[in-house]
């Protein structure tokens, strides 16, 4: 009985021991699924890390590349402002500027002041389904955009005058070159032109006005106080006037009896373009004072462009154009851009002297003194050695009593072989023959009545006095001539070559020249003026910010 229940003890520990045994393997179960559910998942999530590194270099890697390329000339235009790459690192980048009206994909313009690269970079390794790093790493760069002005070289005027007096009549000033304007500057005074007076470039007045008379002016009329274009005179580019000291019930700009503008026309105040006999303006008309400036566009006459007027618009003719009053905002005329004047001096008497000016310092190595009587015949010594000279030579005559004076008997003309700088206290030509000894290697020549004063005014004072060109005072086309003088340049010719400057220039009737570029070497007759400065270029600076962003920026 003893061994009965012993085994009834047994028995029931063999079934305690399954259900243990059986409880264990079930919490095993539940551990090892925990266990591997873990591991795979942290598997992933280091994969996922390790992936987003991964974009992420590749993201600043396609950056670089964007920067590279950007920073040389045709970088970004040969790949059209997207960089990509299928290989490790891999990459696609979007350039972007903004000039102020928002981020635009593409190159940048060089008036942009800023530019994006938005990079979004690509894992090298394999990813899971899902993965934050299945779409990459977008990474945004902002760089400064930085422009690049470049200084518009000046381009000296034919003429040059201080002041100027009387009408020009029948007054043609051409170019020998016609990519090249002949210009007429004119620092206080006015310009009155009449009978077919015709100008082959821009007409500049810094303080007067314009009134032209069938006259024409082959570029702009830009002038301090009005213009009035009459009578079948042509102006083909801008006229602008400022209107200063110009009442404001009285036209800056009149075009009338049959004239035209073919540009357009700025003015500081009232505008009229008037009669019945097909007045025209080609391009648009901007008139700005205040409220009660007034455009008048009278019968039987035209605007082909836009008309905006600070005030009102009376429309009895035509404008092909938008109508544009009481416009708020608008820009006052520039003032017109007329260099002070250039003062140039020769005080020489000895050598060293004459070797710290100038002239020594460009080359002009050969001083040669005239002195006594310089009234120059065909017979005269002096002038025929012009001709003998090989280096460039400066003939001081300043010591000439009255100044030097060619006679109408000088002969024959002088073949030149360098170029000539004549200092004296005054010139008369009553003929002047000169050509190059070369016809293929042009002569400049200077005839120069020194200014002493350094004030940047014409000082006519003391020996200073005037230049004339008469009726027979020819240059051929081999040779061109700069003539200089604080006092008057009179010309009574038709046949100049060169360029005038002078504290007063006046033009006989049938007065003509031609404008060939002859400005003294080394002296800049635009000092006085601010340079112009243009857009030219831009070049990407320093970086402004690095960030990660949602993809889609």
């Amino acid at each position: 009985m003893l061994l009965s229940r012993v085994n009834r003890l047994r028995a029931d520990d063999r079934g305690s021991a399954l259900i243990a045994v059986l409880a264990l393997a079930a919490v095993t179960g539940v551990i090892a699924v925990t266990v591997g559910t873990v591991s795979v998942n942290s598997l992933r999530f280091s994969n996922d890390v390790s992936a987003g590194v991964e974009a992420r270099a590749a993201a600043e890697a396609g950056i670089v590349r964007a920067e590279l390329a950007l920073r040389t000339e045709t970088g970004c235009a040969a790949a059209n402002g997207v960089f990509t790459s299928t290989v490790a690192p891999e990459y696609r980048v979007v350039v972007s500027y903004d000039n102020g009206s928002g981020w635009v994909n593409g190159c940048p313009l060089i008036d942009a002041t800023q530019v994006r690269f938005l990079s979004t970079g690509y894992a090298n390794r394999t990813t899971f389904a899902g993965s934050s790093a299945e779409n990459g790493r977008v990474v945004e760069a902002v760089y400064q955009y930085i422009p690049e002005y470049v200084e518009v070289p000046e381009v000296d005027p034919a003429v040059y005058a201080y002041t100027i007096d009387g009408v020009l009549k029948n007054f043609v000033l051409d170019s020998a070159d016609i990519t090249i304007a002949a210009d007429l500057q004119i620092k206080t005074g006015n310009f009155v032109c009449s009978n077919n007076a015709q100008v082959a470039g821009d007409v500049i007045l810094a303080d007067g006005y314009a009134d032209l008379t069938s006259c024409t002016i082959n570029g702009d009329l830009h002038v301090a106080k009005y213009a009035s274009i009459k009578s079948g005179s042509v102006v083909r580019d801008d006229a602008i006037a400022v209107g200063s000291g110009v009442a404001s019930t009285v036209d800056v700009v009149k075009v009338s009896a049959g004239s035209t503008v073919r540009g357009s026309i700025f003015a500081g105040g009232n505008v009229s373009v008037l009669s019945s006999s097909a007045s025209l303006v080609k391009g648009n008309i901007t008139a700005h004072r205040d409220t009660s400036t007034k455009v008048v566009v009278a019968t039987g006459s035209t605007v082909e462009g836009n008309v905006l007027s600070s005030g009102t618009i009376q429309r009895n003719g035509t404008i092909l154009g938008t109508q544009s009053t009481g416009v708020v905002g608008l820009s006052a005329p520039l003032a017109p851009r007329v260099p002070d004047w250039t003062d140039i001096p020769w005080a020489v008497s000895t050598q060293a002297q004459f070797e710290a000016t100038t002239w020594y310092q460009q080359g002009f190595t050969n001083r040669v003194v005239w002195s006594g009587d310089c009234t120059m015949g065909s017979l005269d010594p002096r002038w025929s050695a012009l001709q003998t000279y090989t280096t460039p030579t400066v003939i001081d005559a300043t010591a000439c009593t009255g100044g030097v004076k060619t006679l109408n008997n000088l002969s024959p003309d002088l073949g030149l072989k360098t170029d000539i700088v004549f200092f004296a206290d005054s010139f008369t030509f009553e003929k002047l023959y000169m050509s190059s000894s070369n016809v293929s290697v042009p002569r400049d020549l200077y005839f120069i009545v020194p200014d002493n004063t350094a004030n940047a005014l014409p000082t006519c004072t003391g020996e200073s006095g005037n230049i004339y060109l008469t009726t027979e005072a020819n240059i051929t086309a081999s040779v061109s001539a700069f003539v200089y003088t604080p006092c008057e340049i009179l010309s009574d010719r038709d046949g100049w070559r060169g360029q005038l400057y002078g504290g007063q220039v006046d033009f006989n009737q049938q007065a003509q020249m031609t404008y060939v570029p002859t400005s003294p070497p080394g002296i800049d007759l635009s000092a006085s003026l601010p340079p112009i400065l243009v857009l030219d270029d831009a070049f990407l600076g320093e970086r402004l910010s690095i960030r990660e962003v949602a993809a889609g920026g």
